[in-house]
């Protein structure tokens, strides 16, 4: 019989980095034959047979909630994605609780400013989260600098590197919201992106270096994906610069888009404009499409990735010229990499519901 997973965390909508994730990692087990259940934290309400929504407005509610799912779930391996300061605490909640009910648990770790987080840690808190990680049967970093820092908080914890990719149909994306259809229809090359109204994000200086592109692709198109996180005053700020390089018809601003996948699949390019970053999921989907992909010099790029130096809007331009030059790649290196996580993860879990 297949290890039963119950994977715990934010489930879309809304849609974007951890979620996607977890998503993704819920269709890749699926398909591989794992029996799976999702635990959602998250914001949204998700439907499904196999979703469970927990209370995110009342914290002593939602853990009260996750003690009894613990105690009385049959699932063999549960599996908790970190990302931020707060899915941190729910991921090292979740470990003390899974120690009460004898549960095994692995945990993921991933997102461009954790290991700062982490390493950031003093006193009480760091004691707390030591003896958290410390109940973990696993802990899965995504890349080196998070594996570091977790590795210090807790040492002697089984740990395993697996980066933010799992295999995925693209040709089961569902289709574009028609806003989106019709404007990816009207416009040639496509470039598209995805970020928060934030600086991190350095989407004001994307949307310079699309302005570039147009001497040479007049009808050039420019998505943006916005995820709910940021602030309004980096929004308004984007708009104005959109207004101001005369683009109003040239960029689109989408939200909440069921598939990025399928997004993807109808550019020319991908751009991440980061200042900081971790192990981006969705430049790992721009690979696996073969989509030429350009990204800033933050670490923790993959194979394949065309780099510009980040923030610097010229070098965006020569690169992302390059990259439309160049056209699509076969992307079979990024989907042997999403297959071997895929086979990683499942031996983890077999070997996990094993233990005594």
């Amino acid at each position: 019989m297949s290890t039963r997973v119950t994977l715990i965390g934010h489930y879309p909508p809304p849609y974007g980095g951890v979620a996607t994730l977890m998503a993704q990692m819920e269709s890749a087990l699926g398909a591989a034959g794992i029996p799976v259940t999702v635990w959602n934290l998250g914001h949204g309400t998700p439907a499904g047979e196999n979703v469970v929504d927990f209370d995110d407005a009342n914290r002593a509610h939602e853990v009260w909630q996750l003690w009894r799912a613990l105690a009385g779930s049959e699932a063999d391996v549960f599996h908790v994605l970190s990302s931020s300061y707060r899915s941190f605490w729910m991921a090292s909640v979740c470990l003390v609780l899974a120690g009460f009910t004898r549960r095994k648990m692995v945990v993921s770790f991933v997102g461009g400013a954790f290991a700062e987080f982490v390493g950031s840690l003093r006193g009480a808190k760091r004691s707390f989260a030591r003896f958290a990680l410390s109940k973990a049967s696993v802990l899965l970093p995504c890349n080196e600098e998070i594996e570091r820092a977790v590795g210090m908080l807790a040492p002697g914890t089984p740990m395993r590197r697996i980066s933010n990719t799992f295999p995925f149909d693209a040709g089961a994306a569902g289709p574009l919201p028609e806003d989106v259809e019709r404007f990816v229809g009207s416009r040639t090359p496509v470039v598209s992106t995805t970020g928060a109204a934030s600086e991190e994000y350095d989407l004001v200086g994307a949307v310079r270096g699309i302005a570039g592109l147009r001497e040479r692709h007049p009808d050039v198109g420019f998505v943006v994906v916005m995820t709910r996180y940021g602030n309004s005053a980096y929004e308004e700020e984007l708009e104005r610069v959109i207004e101001e390089e005369g683009l109003s018809g040239h960029v689109l601003v989408a939200r909440d888009i069921p598939s990025f996948v399928a997004l993807l699949a109808r550019s020319d390019a991908f751009l991440r404009s980061t200042l900081v970053d971790g192990d981006s999921m969705s430049v790992r989907e721009a690979l696996s499409l073969g989509l030429p992909t350009v990204a800033s010099d933050t670490p923790f790029r993959p194979e394949g990735v065309i780099l510009y130096r980040k923030g610097e809007v010229p070098d965006m331009i020569v690169k992302l010229e390059g990259a439309l030059a160049g056209g699509r790649a076969d992307g079979a290196d990024a989907r042997e990499e999403a297959d071997a996580n895929l086979e990683a993860l499942v031996g983890i879990y077999d070997d996990v519901a094993r233990r005594n």
